[in-house]
């Protein structure tokens, strides 16, 4: 990770420039990606006034979290995190060292586990929990809207949202979160070298991936929630939260670019498994 130097030095300001160039980068990835989703994944759903304007909060998320870049970049480097290593040899002109088939070979494999971990919670604790809510109650869970669209127009825009979120997302949740979750941990455990130890490390990758299924949980939070508490306590059964792990953990091992691949890979899978599933509910459907 390129870390900007504190001196005046000539030699400095090559180092310096390139931090400053892979902050803006990042920065406008991580607020254009989720500028892009959101109006994306509502073209997927029945849109009205209170959907967007559940959105604007995670906008403002978005933007906070944008703004630590330069700070989480800097952070990496201090810790030995890998940071976004394609990115920045990219920006410095260094040359990469190691195979990019490699790196797509092993996040297609993370992006398997993740959706695996996804579906064993959906399997193991949601359905169930459906099952007996609704049959104790009599409730009738509605269709969800994105199982109503036209299957072409859900597999194309649900494409482009997954690859829209995976990128911001990853930015947020992976670059920026696991840094600041790895400051902290630094402070409560290190091994020899200073960097936080591999206890800690995993505290820090359930920790980012926790808060990965929090946010993904809030916009049902009014609904399926009465208490904060019961909403903290829903956080850990949601599927994104344990995709969210498999994801730190990639990124620790190969840092952003894999996890962003991983991501949108299992995303992209998803959206088009939907698409088959109405297609074949509704042969008709264009």
């Amino acid at each position: 990770m390129i870390e900007p130097a504190a001196d005046g030095s000539g030699g400095a300001r090559a180092p310096r420039a390139a931090w400053r160039r892979e902050s803006a980068l990042l920065i406008a990835l991580a607020i254009a990606g989720a500028v892009v989703e959101y109006p994306l994944a509502l073209a997927i759903k029945s849109v009205d006034r209170s959907e967007i304007g559940r959105a604007l909060p995670f906008l403002g998320v978005t933007f906070v979290l944008a703004s630590l870049v330069p700070v989480a970049l800097r952070i990496n480097g201090e810790l030995g995190l890998p940071g976004a290593p394609l990115i920045a040899a990219k920006i410095a002109g260094d040359k990469i060292h190691f195979s990019i088939r490699s790196l797509a070979r092993i996040s297609i494999g993370y992006a398997i586990l993740a959706a695996a971990a996804g579906a064993g919670v959906l399997a193991i604790v949601i359905v169930p929990l459906v099952l007996i809510v609704r049959g104790g109650a009599g409730i009738s869970i509605p269709k969800p809207p994105m199982l109503t669209v036209a299957p072409g127009r859900l597999a194309i825009v649900g494409a482009l949202v997954a690859i829209a979120a995976a990128v911001s997302e990853e930015i947020q949740f992976r670059l920026v979160l696991y840094a600041i979750f790895g400051w902290i941990a630094r402070l409560i455990s290190r091994d020899s070298s200073g960097y936080p130890g591999r206890r800690a490390l995993w505290m820090v990758t359930i920790a980012q991936g926790y808060l990965f299924g929090i946010i993904h949980l809030l916009p049902l939070g009014g609904t399926l929630f009465h208490s904060t508490s019961n909403l903290l306590i829903g956080g850990l059964v949601m599927p994104q939260t344990w995709e969210g792990v498999v994801f730190g953990r990639l990124y620790l091992r190969r840092g952003l670019e894999a996890s962003m691949i991983a991501h949108a890979s299992m995303d992209v899978a998803l959206f088009g498994l939907a698409a088959i599933g109405v297609l074949r509910s509704h042969p008709g459907a264009g």
